[in-house]
Parts: C-alpha cells; sequence; structure tokens
C-alpha cells in the first residue's frame, strides 16, 4: 500500500508546474470546494483533484505528490491514490538498473518513492543519507526486486563482490539441474573449477552464504534448491 501523502508547503518546482499526463508532480493546493481541489499547475489552469482521487482530504495551503491523468470525459485532472496508476510490480524494470525517483512520503521502513512516474518502490532509512520532504527527486537504482515483485531501492550502487556473482551462478546452475547437483564441498576440485572456473575453498565459502541465507541444503553427495 501506498502511504498516506504528507502534505508540506514546498510550492513544487517548475518542472513540477510543467507536469503532463502520466507524470508525478508536487503541487500546491490553492482552493478546496465540495467538487474537490483545485492545485496551482500551468500559468492560466489549476488542476482539480476529485474527492473520489484523495488519499486523505486536502487542505488549502499544502502540497502534495500528484498524479496528472484524464477523466473519462479527457479533462485533465490529478490524483493522490497513486496506487491505483503507479505499479508496484517490478517488471520490466531490473536489479541495478539506474532510476529517476521522486519522494511520496515516509513509512516506518524509509520513504516510498515514485520510480520514473511509472512505479512505486521502497528507500530503506539505511540506504538514506540526507534527508528528504514529498517532492525531492533524485537519482537511485533498483537494488533487489523481492519475492513478491515489490522494489527496493538504493541511492548508491555497490559493486557485488566475487562471492556474490559466485553464489548466483551456483543458483542459476541448480535451477538448470532440476533443483539438485552432485557438486558439493565433497567434490573433487577438478570438478567444481570445470563447472565454475574457482578454487574448492571458494566454491565452499558460497555454498556457505546460501546455506545461511536459507536458500540451499548442503548434503555429502549434493546440494538443492529449498
Amino acid at each position: 500500500m501506498c502511504p498516506a501523502e504528507t502534505p508540506i508547503e514546498n510550492p513544487g518546482s517548475a518542472k513540477d508546474a510543467a507536469a503532463k499526463e502520466g507524470e508525478c508532480a508536487l503541487l500546491r493546493a490553492v482552493n478546496v470546494t465540495r467538487a474537490g481541489t483545485f492545485m496551482a499547475w500551468r500559468e492560466e489552469q489549476d488542476l482539480l483533484v476529485p474527492i473520489s482521487q484523495q488519499q486523505t482530504p486536502m487542505k488549502k495551503g499544502q502540497s502534495y505528490v500528484v498524479y496528472v491523468l484524464k477523466d473519462p470525459d479527457g479533462k485533465m485532472i490529478g490524483s493522490t491514490k497513486l496506487h491505483r496508476y503507479l505499479s508496484e510490480d517490478a517488471t520490466p524494470l531490473k536489479p541495478r538498473e539506474k532510476v529517476g525517483l521522486m519522494i511520496v512520503g515516509k513509512t516506518p521502513l524509509g520513504y516510498k518513492a515514485i520510480i520514473n512516474d511509472t512505479h512505486l518502490g521502497l528507500l530503506f532509512k539505511e540506504e538514506v543519507f540526507k534527508p528528504f520532504e514529498p517532492g525531492d527527486r533524485t537519482v537511485g537504482y533498483i537494488k533487489s526486486i523481492r519475492e513478491d515483485r515489490k522494489i527496493n531501492l538504493t541511492l548508491e550502487l555497490h559493486e557485488r563482490s566475487a562471492q556474490d556473482v559466485l553464489a548466483d551462478r551456483i543458483m542459476e546452475h541448480l535451477k538448470a539441474s532440476g533443483g539438485v547437483s552432485a557438486l558439493t564441498d565433497y567434490s573433487p576440485p577438478q570438478a567444481i573449477y570445470k563447472q565454475f572456473g574457482v578454487s574448492k575453498g571458494k566454491y565452499k565459502k558460497a555454498l556457505g552464504r546460501l546455506y545461511k541465507k536459507r536458500l540451499i541444503t548442503v548434503e555429502k553427495d549434493k546440494i538443492a534448491l529449498i
């Protein structure tokens, strides 16, 4: 679920004021009516966020992250119900991909962020080294994709260790082998080198990592996916 939008007094940038259909922007509420809330948008046109499109009731003078879209009649409107229009499924994003981020608001785990105006992801507080406000824009990366296909983000891309790369290769080997392999930490060094091009010691360390993460079982005559 997307967090309730956090209202702030920041009026937004010129880029926000020029937001087009399918884009997100930080906009300031200038008039609250029965039909909805009008947001300062283009120079000669305010953007209506109908009551039905408000995640929480909006207040005049406060700014909100808004998704711009067309209603069934073709009129431009806004919505703070971001989860209706932005996907939380990672497809087609990939780990380590560079992306544009827009902060939506804080959560107990960190910050919810919009990715490339198309997706929602989570920036864990351990990954953040400076404070953010809703509407702030920055560059980030897809850190990982969870089993439920939701997206973890990072601001810095750390080079992966050789052990991480080897562990991934072992997992790929297991998947290609029906989930089971006879290459264990008891296997001859030559057999391990032939398959992975690494020493037996490095292979054993990679198996240990996967075992500690509870991704595989290790027996004397086989390893297997859990």
